[in-house]
């Protein structure tokens, strides 16, 4: 993402979006330092979205600045009005005004996801047609190692470029999370000048996705005992695997195996996701998406999907419906974890005989 806060410092009202948490804090500190604000001023005064009316916000803002040139206004959390200002409202804010809305990461299941990235867009749009402007921090695939080693060599250390492909991997592609993991992997190596990939593997804490993706790959590779160990770490204790199995790790196993069928059909046409023809997306579900999807999970399920038989995805499938009925006691099971490793090996039996076949 490009940083242009002097632009943005001419806004009336600036929207800071985008899925990158660390960029949106990178964004609102520039712009404030732009426009000479900060928590400290007599011009400046903060929100929380759920706590005050927006028109509480547009009050505030409109107000005449007291000692300096703008009245600064941030609001946090605004995805939690869900009702986004009208662009005519907007538009009656006095020159004077600087209106930041921050729309910071909110938690939830994936349905809450899909509903705040409607909220969001509504927001978008208001700000666009009111004249202001939209800030999206997001970081740009192409460029994130080399923005990883930056930051490494900003706080004194040299990452080499292995482990910042693993350090991109275990992260999800995520930035924000990366950059967290760094500062834990600058005090693990200490007086020593570089993070190797040995050090990240051992230090990072991996996002749930590389811990599915792994799995299955060790599942695929013939690797019982690895796979088992990933299923592990995901349930994290016995008396929590029905809980993380219904919550998280069944969720998970679906999206990724509907993510494995999509990659196989581009493998088949021979194209990748993000360059498929509509023949091919055709297949390519709403959500999730295999062309919408980051660099790593797409190359990942690419990799693992070579290995699989639209067959044997449908499998895996109907063995994941399965458990999930275990779980919520509509078919006869064990305990949650039984029920878990039990799947896992039903899994690792589908994947493993016909690999050979699929190469």
């Amino acid at each position: 993402m490009k940083f242009d806060p002097t632009a943005w410092a001419k806004s009336t009202v600036v929207f800071i979006g985008g899925n990158e948490d660390a960029l949106r804090r990178k964004a609102l500190t520039s712009l404030l330092d732009a426009v000479g604000s900060g928590p400290e001023d007599f011009d400046f005064e903060s929100f929380l979205a759920d706590a005050r009316e927006p028109s509480a916000w547009l009050g505030a803002a409109s107000t005449a600045p007291f000692l300096g040139e703008y009245r600064t206004v941030v609001v946090r959390h605004v995805l939690r009005a869900e009702e986004a200002i009208p662009p005519d409202r907007l538009k009656t804010l006095p020159p004077t005004a600087r209106l930041v809305l921050v729309a910071d990461e909110e938690p939830g299941d994936e349905n809450k996801q899909r509903r705040l990235a409607t909220v969001r867009k509504h927001w978008e749009t208001a700000v666009e047609k009111a004249g202001g402007i939209v800030v999206r921090a997001e970081a740009d695939a192409k460029s994130l190692r080399s923005a990883l080693r930056d930051e490494a060599r900003a706080r004194g250390k040299a990452l080499t470029p292995t482990a910042a492909d693993v350090l991109v991997e275990m992260t999800g592609s995520s930035f924000s999370r990366a950059c967290d993991e760094l500062e834990k992997l600058v005090l693990f190596v200490g007086d020593g000048e570089e993070i190797r990939e040995a050090d990240v593997r051992l230090v990072t804490t991996a996002s749930r996705e590389w811990n599915v993706f792994s799995m299955i790959d060790a599942a695929v590779g013939g690797q019982p005992s690895e796979a088992l160990r990933q299923l592990r770490i995901l349930i994290g204790s016995a008396t929590r695997a029905e809980e993380a199995g219904q919550r998280s790790i069944l969720p998970m196993l679906s999206r990724q195996f509907r993510l494995l069928w999509q990659a196989r059909a581009c493998i088949e046409a021979g194209v990748s996701p993000d360059r498929a023809p509509d023949s091919v997306r055709a297949s390519f579900l709403p959500r999730p998406n295999l062309a919408q999807e980051r660099p790593w999970p797409q190359g990942k399920a690419m990799d693992v999907a070579r290995s699989l038989s639209y067959d044997q995805m449908g499998a895996c499938l109907r063995e994941v419906a399965l458990a999930d009925a275990r779980l919520k006691g509509q078919l006869s099971a064990f305990s949650g974890l039984d029920t878990l490793e039990r799947l896992l090996l039903r899994l690792i039996e589908i994947v493993t005989p016909q690999r050979a076949a699929i190469r």
